[in-house]
């Protein structure tokens, strides 16, 4: 009997443990996981945080702001209320004022305006001696696009020399199922496109301000979700798409992207990826080759992008070209949609 209940208080021990241990091993893994949660959404808070503050504080100069068509200008003649009024500028940079007619303002900024309509206003002998004030009510001929995974997408003015920290500071900093990378489209007076890559960890991080792009007006900035592949060039839908990690291949990658143009040389892919340090390496893929089974499909990785090059005989109008600029990748390329049959 002795010995029964001996065994009794050994299995009940032994019992006692195990349930213990599987309590115990189980608040240990929500504790784990919850730490985990909590620390990813801290980061993302501090490189917001890092974000504002960066962005906020490079130099904004209004006064330096150049004026543009669809602009619309306050103009008072201090001398004369019928000559104050409220214009937009025109299409080809001119506004219209009393006794003055048309007077061209696109290039110039408002304090360059004040004294052109003085001067005008002196040289026609309406006024001896005018003081005129020009205030630009609002900046739309100078604007730029904040898209993606950032709290308050939208367009924002641009009031003077700012840069993507600017911009993504003026939408609130990013989200938490943002990338770490960002994207930059400008589309230049020719109509061909240029493409950044910028890396923010880099960026704010490491405080690589090299890569802090001043931008320009049209400018496209996109932050896409964690996890995603971009890919640009000869493709029927260029943009970012969502990638599983591990798994998605070049080829799955393209395909998201509506496949090559009729203009592609599927001989000329480039697979962009970020080593660390601020640099990238290009891996060269011929997606034929892929297709047929002769060559390696490589697995991408999230912040890659994938550059689908153009046929010899589209070329110098397609003008693909990868651009090497303060340690960025720029991709630059003609609008898909011009070839596109």
């Amino acid at each position: 009997m002795v010995f029964d209940k001996r065994w009794l208080r050994l299995f009940s021990c032994g019992l006692l443990l195990v349930i213990v241990s599987c309590v115990g091993g189980k608040n240990s893994s929500d504790s784990i996981t919850n730490q985990s949660g909590f620390e990813s959404s801290q980061k993302k808070s501090e490189l917001n945080s890092k974000l504002i503050v960066q962005g906020t504080t490079s130099p904004v100069s209004p006064a330096d702001y150049l004026i543009g068509p669809a602009d619309l200008l306050e103009i008072k003649v201090f001398e004369s209320e019928k000559l104050t009024t409220t214009v937009r500028v025109s299409s080809r940079g001119q506004i219209t004022l009393p006794l003055l007619e048309n007077v061209d303002v696109n290039g110039i900024t408002a304090r360059e305006a004040e004294i052109k309509i003085e001067n005008l206003l002196k040289k026609g002998g309406y006024i001896n001696n005018p003081h005129v004030s020009v205030f630009i009510k609002e900046h739309k001929s100078k604007l730029v696009s904040v898209v993606g995974y950032v709290r308050e997408p939208g367009s924002y003015e641009l009031l003077g020399r700012e840069t993507i920290l600017d911009a993504l500071a003026a939408a609130k900093g990013l989200e938490d199922k943002a990338g770490k990378t960002v994207y930059l489209t400008r589309t230049e007076e020719s109509g061909r496109k240029q493409a950044y890559i910028v890396d923010i960890d880099e960026l704010l991080v490491k405080g690589n301000t090299d890569i802090n792009l001043a931008l320009k007006p049209g400018d496209v900035i996109y932050v896409p979700e964690a996890g995603s592949v971009f890919v640009e060039g000869a493709v029927r839908k260029p943009g970012s798409f969502p990638i599983e990690d591990g798994s998605t291949t070049v080829v799955q990658s393209i395909t998201m992207a509506g496949g090559p143009s009729t203009y592609a040389d599927t001989s000329d892919v480039k697979l962009v990826r970020s080593v660390g340090n601020g640099k990238r390496e290009i891996e060269q893929l011929n997606l034929g080759e892929i297709q047929k089974g002769e060559a390696e499909d490589p697995i991408v990785r999230n912040g890659d992008a994938i550059v689908v090059g153009a046929s010899t005989a589209r070329r110098v109008l397609y003008g693909l070209r990868l651009n090497f600029l303060l340690g960025l990748i720029g991709v630059g390329y003609d609008p898909p949609e011009r070839y596109q049959q």
